[in-house]
């Protein structure tokens, strides 16, 4: 149950005048009564790699450093299989296949604050007149009295691990916790199906939002593939010298009685296990930093913190460093990528047993997407990039949607309690596509007082 149901609808951008014109759709900051996001029109030039490659990041800060402006892009997390250090096993392709890496450099960005004819609206660069008409229509005139009908799922999809398999899994797992090759690790499922009917992207996309208000939400789309995100983590920014990561670990339903709310938070506050897991990411995300950062600037700047959403509750540490001055974007990327949040610690042992025991390619979930601009000298300045979970990829022209979800494994989890939490994650990216997992067992949420 949605405790804020009964708050007003998140007003976004009206995109179907635009239907006819490539555009992509950042999010930040929401409020129940005001967005606040980027607009992305048209396409310049684009970078494109369908396979992992080593030189993947300095292709990617070539391409920004010679743009005109900020570009926008995604880097998938099968682009590990790149990393000198890795040799794992093959896995079968996720349910939709994009390539590891698209960047691209747009005709026009326009930043907005709020939605309606109040709106704040700024064009970092503009498109052609008639494009940048549609594009304010869209923010002046935004979409209202939407439809919150009840759920009726008419898709379902299958689990790349069944509950027995996840359970498998997990203590496999959990034998390499108790032989210490890792104190911990992500395991995540993917759930796919059939579209088996029309599908409106728009639609489904106002229905994540709706549900989640995630600040890092992004509604994207390649080719025939839409991608709805609902993020609520950042990977990384950068603003100047200052960097800073805030990785979630820890998550726990909302209630709709403020009381039992409460009590949920902060029962998630206080759980051994939640903020064990949190801490060490926390502690390999400090490591991480390091190798690109100042001496003595790593920072913690919150430990544990409980950050609200409209269908959860999340424990968010924040990290700052600031960076060396011969630190290339390439470099923070190597260093950091992908997240210790989606990963486990020590890093590179925890991919490879992720690859052993799960049977899917995650493609482009637990990678990034965002933006980076040019820093005048051919190479990177300030950037944003979310953590892609919470996420959907649909590919209409083969039909087929995928969802992945994940959590935390440590020495403290219980695999019934884990398979909830997946439950709980998946959830609203379910609803959103009007769809269910198939013949899985319900579990109750992890943290229900």
């Amino acid at each position: 149950m949605n405790p804020l149901s009964n708050q007003p609808q998140v007003l976004l951008p009206n995109l179907s005048g635009l239907k006819n014109h490539q555009h992509w759709l950042f999010l930040d900051a929401q409020r129940p009564d005001e967005t606040h996001g980027l607009l992305v029109l048209g396409v310049k030039r684009s970078l494109t790699l369908d396979r992992p490659e080593k030189k993947a990041y300095s292709r990617i800060s070539e391409f920004v450093g010679t743009a005109h402006g900020r570009c926008f892009g995604w880097v998938a997390y099968d682009q590990l299989r790149a990393h000198p250090l890795l040799d794992l096993p093959p896995q079968t392709e996720s349910a939709v296949r994009l390539p590891v890496v698209h960047w691209i450099e747009p005709e026009g960005i326009l930043e907005f604050k709020g939605c309606g004819p109040s709106a704040a609206i700024h064009w970092l660069s503009a498109p052609d007149v008639a494009v940048a008409q549609l594009a304010e229509e869209a923010i002046r005139q935004p979409q209202t009295n939407r439809t919150q009908s009840e759920v009726n799922p008419k898709r379902f999809g299958i689990s790349s691990l069944s509950h027995g398999q996840y359970v498998s899994a997990f203590q496999k797992v959990q034998s390499h916790i108790q032989r210490g090759d890792v104190y911990e690790l992500n395991l995540c499922r993917e759930i796919s199906g059939n579209l088996d009917g029309p599908w409106d992207a728009n639609a489904a996309f106002e229905r994540l939002v709706d549900a989640t208000s995630a600040p890092f939400s992004a509604r994207l789309s390649w080719s025939q593939t839409d991608i709805l995100c609902a993020s609520p983590e950042r990977f990384l920014r950068r603003r100047g010298h200052r960097l800073i990561s805030q990785p979630i670990k820890g998550t726990a339903p909302r209630h709709p009685d403020p009381k039992q709310d409460q009590a949920i938070a902060e029962a998630l506050r206080t759980d051994k296990k939640e903020r064990a897991e949190n801490v060490m990411i926390t502690d390999l995300v400090r490591n991480d930093l390091s190798q690109v950062a100042l001496p003595k600037t790593v920072t913690v700047e919150e430990l544990c913190g409980i950050h609200s959403f409209r269908n959860v509750h999340q424990m968010v540490s924040t990290v700052s460093c600031e960076v060396r001055p011969d630190v290339l974007f390439e470099d923070i990327l190597t260093a950091a990528f992908p997240m210790g949040s989606m990963t486990g610690a020590p890093k590179i042992r925890a991919m490879e047993i992720t690859a052993e025991v799960e049977p899917v390619q995650r493609g482009l979930y637990s990678g990034t997407m965002g933006w980076a601009e040019p820093n005048g000298t051919g190479g990177v300045g300030d950037f944003d990039l979310n953590v892609v979970i919470r996420t959907a990829m649909i590919d209409r022209a083969s039909d087929r949607w995928g969802v992945h979800v994940g959590g935390a494994i440590t020495s403290l989890a219980r695999a019934d309690f884990e398979w909830a939490e997946t439950q709980l994650k998946a959830n609203a990216v379910l609803n959103a596509l009007d769809a269910q997992e198939a013949n899985a067992p319900f579990n109750a949420a992890p943290h229900d007082p």
